[in-house]
């Protein structure tokens, strides 16, 4: 499935809300502050959570250490997020209400919404910008792709640019460098 830990941040006690993964109103979200996903939950867990919580959260680095994203499908059971592949259960996490993220992180996950370009928003002519390229193949393999499958819209030379995979729903922001002029 999803890579979500490429774009969650590392442990870090200034910013312990992007050690986690958000589920949403029906969109995974993550994100490291540099980098940001937007998914459908049909596109990052399959049908099968069709009937899960609103609102949960889970560690990115049980999802990397379960190798959760090489599941085929997932079940929540209780307060745990079950994976699955051909050969059986790959494992367990725990999952977390919106109460529980806050007490254990002390706030609330960024909001994500407020940082993304609007669809209405006009692209811009870019002539020159500057991005980490490996903040870019963080977002590629969220989707298990290739930077050729994704399709680039920049919003202005210090604005964010939308990274969108040609065939899946969802996708990512880059933030770029700055740069002087």
């Amino acid at each position: 499935m999803k890579k979500f830990n490429l774009v969650a941040g590392p442990k870090n006690s200034f910013r312990p809300a992007f050690e986690y993964i958000q589920v949403k109103n029906g969109f995974t979200y993550s994100t490291d502050g540099h980098k940001l996903v937007k998914i459908p939950i049909k596109e990052a867990f399959g049908s099968l959570l069709v009937d899960a919580p609103t609102e949960f959260y889970f560690k990115a680095e049980a999802w990397k250490k379960g190798n959760f994203y090489k599941a085929l499908y997932y079940n929540i059971k209780d307060n745990y997020l079950e994976a699955f592949n051909k050969k059986g259960k790959l494992g367990i996490i725990d999952i977390l209400t919106h109460e529980q993220f806050r007490a254990e992180v002390g706030g609330n996950f960024p909001d994500c919404e407020q940082v993304l370009p609007a669809d209405e928003k006009p692209a811009e002519a870019v002539d020159l910008i500057s991005f980490n390229p490996s903040y870019l193949q963080d977002l590629c393999e969220v989707f298990n792709q290739s930077s050729n499958n994704f399709i680039y819209t920049f919003f202005g030379k210090t604005k964010a640019i939308k990274v969108t995979h040609k065939d899946m729903e969802g996708f990512g922001i880059l933030m770029p460098i700055a740069m002087n002029d």
